[in-house]
């Protein structure tokens, strides 16, 4: 099997990067994010390698796959500003009589999160605004304007576990929707950690799913992550998942 260059460069910088300060908390992988900020001055890249999804209903398989791209940059101590795109994304239909096939870029996203200081060390959250930027061209992006506002609350547990609960209002040209999604992160040994989480979504984002998740810190900088969700019903994707890369740069 051939070696990724994109995963070679990945451990190249790790090990680079091996004796750095410890990273923030990534917003990927999962439904949700984080209750931290990444610091001021500081810079992060969250990268699928890919994401993907597949769905089969009335004879009909719809796979998709999107190397999504996530770029965190710290505006202030609590504040920072999030550029997202879908750089290359690919979709695949088969049923009887239907073959398409296409690929190319996807539509982009901005936003602006902030994570308030708490005086109760076991309670954190933070609260994220933002809006799509459908560049992209059908049927891979342009799919119109939409909004969101977001929230995670999470409680930190004896035995370094924690549980969370993300709650995100979406409107927009696609519709108007809610999403709800509690998950529950605990270790598996040093430097690896595993979560559960489920979605319930309405309208715009509806969703019935739960899957899990697992990460591996690389480096006190460098993390990979690998995660799934299953569809719980008929109206939602059946399978969707991915694996991904994050790091942390001052």
């Amino acid at each position: 099997m051939r070696t990724s260059p994109l995963l070679l460069a990945v451990l190249a910088l790790a090990s680079g990067q091996a004796l750095a300060e410890d990273a923030p908390e990534f917003d990927r992988p999962g439904i949700g994010f984080s209750t931290s900020t990444v610091g001021k001055r500081v810079v992060v890249w969250e990268q699928g390698l890919p994401d993907a999804s597949r769905d089969r209903s009335d004879g009909l398989t719809i796979t998709t796959w999107t190397a999504d791209t996530l770029l965190r940059v710290g505006l202030a101590d609590t504040l920072e500003l999030q550029l997202g795109a879908d750089s290359w994304s690919g979709l695949r239909q088969r049923g009887p009589g239907i073959r398409v096939q296409d690929s190319g870029g996807g539509d982009g996203s901005a936003a602006l999160k902030w994570a308030p200081a708490l005086a109760n060390e076991q309670l954190s959250m933070a609260f994220k605004a933002g809006a799509s930027l459908p560049w992209g061209r059908a049927p891979l992006g342009d799919a119109g304007h939409a909004y969101d506002l977001g929230m995670t609350v999470a409680w930190a547990l004896p035995r370094e576990s924690s549980l969370a609960f993300y709650i995100d209002r979406q409107w927009g040209d696609g519709g108007n929707g809610w999403l709800f999604s509690p998950s529950y992160g605990f270790p598996l040994r040093p430097q690896l950690s595993a979560y559960v989480e489920a979605g319930y979504g309405t309208g715009a984002q509806y969703m019935r799913a739960a899957g899990a998740g697992v990460t591996w810190m690389v480096s006190p900088r460098v993390q990979l992550d690998a995660s799934f969700l299953r569809g719980l019903d008929a109206d939602t994707t059946d399978w969707q998942g991915g694996v991904g890369v994050s790091m942390s740069f001052d």
